[in-house]
């Protein structure tokens, strides 16, 4: 095991550790967080109902993660600055790419998440999710390698910035119960926020 590399300015808050199954760092990253490397470690993160995108330069290699929950909301002001929300995560992980190297015309991506993990709550959050990260990628013409979205199961993503690779592993039940009990308490906070703000997400 070599030195923890140096993380870029911006990214040293993020919590990072040596994975001795993986053989390598591994900067773990929380949902409303973002992080951008170019050493050669994976980013990972867990996920349910929330997106992550995993996106390099393919040229200047040069590559990052981001973890949202929500794609944006009207009437609530923090959504413009917060990147627990899709827009705003998606445009500070672009950013934080090219102001570290990188170049907007070789982006490319992989996409993960947006599942139910929870069947017996009625919550569209997870397509809603996957609607939005569609339309955006779309719009922004980013190429998207592969995309694994929806389902009903919890994933632990990893993602190797410099190479590009991604994949996932499906959480078992106990591994996932955590993820289960926060969608829960999650959903009803945003119920909540809708009933008494009047705050729509979408």
């Amino acid at each position: 095991m070599s030195a923890l590399p140096q993380a870029l300015p911006n990214f040293e808050h993020i919590k990072r550790y040596w994975d001795f199954s993986r053989k390598n760092f591994i900067a773990k990253i929380l949902p409303g967080e973002v992080y951008v490397s170019r050493n050669h470690e994976l980013i990972s993160t867990l996920l349910g109902s929330c997106i992550a995108v995993c996106m390099r330069d393919k040229i200047n290699h040069i590559g990052g993660m981001n973890h949202f929950k929500l794609p944006t909301a009207s009437g609530d002001r923090q959504s413009a600055n917060n990147a627990n929300y899709g827009l705003y995560a998606m445009e500070l992980l672009i950013n934080e790419i090219m102001k570290n190297g990188g170049n907007r015309t070789s982006l490319e991506c992989h996409v993960f998440g947006g599942g139910r993990v929870v069947t017996s709550i009625k919550s569209d959050i997870g397509d809603k999710n996957i609607a939005f990260i569609n339309r955006f990628l779309k719009e922004e013409r980013i190429r998207v390698i592969q995309q694994k979205t929806g389902g009903t199961c919890a994933l632990q993503v990893y993602y190797h910035p410099i190479t590009g690779h991604a994949f996932s592993v499906t959480l078992d039940e106990s591994r996932s119960k955590k993820i289960k009990e926060e969608e829960q308490r999650y959903v009803a906070k945003i119920n909540q926020e809708i009933e008494n703000n009047g705050i729509t997400y979408f």
